[in-house]
């Protein structure tokens, strides 16, 4: 399977490998044998040619179309999609982001801080679709190896039915040479005595001859198309191959491996949660108990500082004093400028008065 070159011995020696027949080399033996299949060729029967090689033509085509058939049939789809498929479900694990859940469950419990983190559930949640994707790509890549296997062993039935076919269509081109050379050497005897007969007997011989060199060109197609047939059914069967061992290597060793790993990152997970949460927990009562302490003393200097206060300073009542002092003193001065100014008026008013009497009786 691993050999793509393919090479073909004929049943017959007198064709080699590039499809060249030497009709010299055929023994009686041989002769017996390709006589049958030449007298298939007869100028009486206008269809001979038609017919002639038609039923490998036909199991060609019947085999192709079983096999065809069988590949149709299978609905697992194709293996190397699916191992695609699946590298990219384990891909998207992320054992960091498990590792990360234990402070996260941690900080959920905290009201104000409830809201920014990812809740560990749908964490888990997640890693659990994928595993369930896994196991439903797993199971129909397995389908898929059977039906690589299922393929190869089609295939294989088709290369061995090719090989027998390659040396069935050889015997009929080996015999419709011998025919074709038969017919050339009776054309050539016609046309050096064409007065002995009819001018459409030498036509009808000619475009025999011409009709059934087609016929063998046709043939040797076929068979080089075999023969193609037989490297190409090998590349094939050995991409088959390659596929099924990669999805098994997948099955067998990365997924066992995969599935433990992802079961000791949960169990180192939890662990790290445990600490985390202890950790947290004595940093926490840290905090707060050094937070209590400096508040106590804080509370404790601003007491016994205010307590030891009066409730008026000296400082306040001295300056209440000298306020009160220039309040009086101001009030006072007031009253005498008042005083002075009554006194003023009424001397003013007096004088007035006597100048108005005055006036009145002169």
């Amino acid at each position: 399977m691993e050999n793509n070159e393919v090479t073909v011995t004929p049943i017959s020696g007198p064709m080699d490998k590039e499809g060249n027949v030497n009709l010299e080399v055929i023994n009686e033996q041989q002769m017996a044998e390709y006589r049958p299949i030449a007298n298939q060729l007869n100028e009486k029967d206008v269809n001979s040619i038609l017919n002639y090689g038609a039923e490998i033509q036909n199991t060609i085509s019947k085999q192709s179309d079983t096999f065809l058939t069988n590949v149709r049939a299978q609905q697992a789809g194709d293996v190397g999609p699916l191992i695609n498929e699946l590298l990219a479900e384990l891909n998207y694990i992320d054992v960091d982001e498990l590792n990360q859940s234990g402070f996260q469950k941690f900080i959920s419990k905290i009201p104000f801080l409830k809201n920014m983190i990812v809740d560990v559930k749908k964490l888990f949640q997640k890693y659990d679709k994928i595993t369930a994707n896994v196991d439903r790509i797993s199971n129909k890549v397995k389908a898929g190896m059977i039906n690589s296997v299922k393929d190869n062993t089609s295939l294989q039935t088709m290369f061995d039915g090719n090989v027998q076919l390659i040396k069935e269509i050889e015997k009929f081109i080996i015999a419709g040479q011998i025919r074709f050379k038969e017919l050339s050497e009776e054309l050539a005897v016609m046309e050096g005595n064409a007065s002995q007969y009819q001018d459409y007997e030498i036509s009808d011989k000619r475009t025999f001859i011409n009709r059934l060199d087609k016929r063998l060109a046709d043939m040797k197609v076929v068979r080089f198309i075999l023969i193609q047939s037989l490297a190409q059914i090998r590349v094939v069967q050995n991409n088959n191959t390659s596929l099924a061992e990669k999805a098994q290597s997948i099955l067998t060793t990365t997924m066992p491996v995969w599935k433990n790993q992802l079961t000791l990152a949960v169990a180192l997970q939890r662990q790290k949660q445990n600490i985390e949460v202890q950790r947290k927990v004595s940093e926490t009562t840290n905090t707060i108990l050094q937070k209590n302490a400096e508040m106590l003393k804080q509370n404790s200097i601003e007491v016994a500082r205010e307590s030891e206060n009066t409730i008026v300073s000296l400082e306040t009542l001295r300056t209440t004093t000298k306020s009160l002092i220039d309040t009086l003193s101001e009030v006072k001065q007031i009253h005498e400028q008042g005083a002075q100014t009554r006194r003023e008026l009424d001397a003013g008013l007096q004088n007035l008065e006597a100048e108005l009497k005055k006036g009145v009786t002169s």
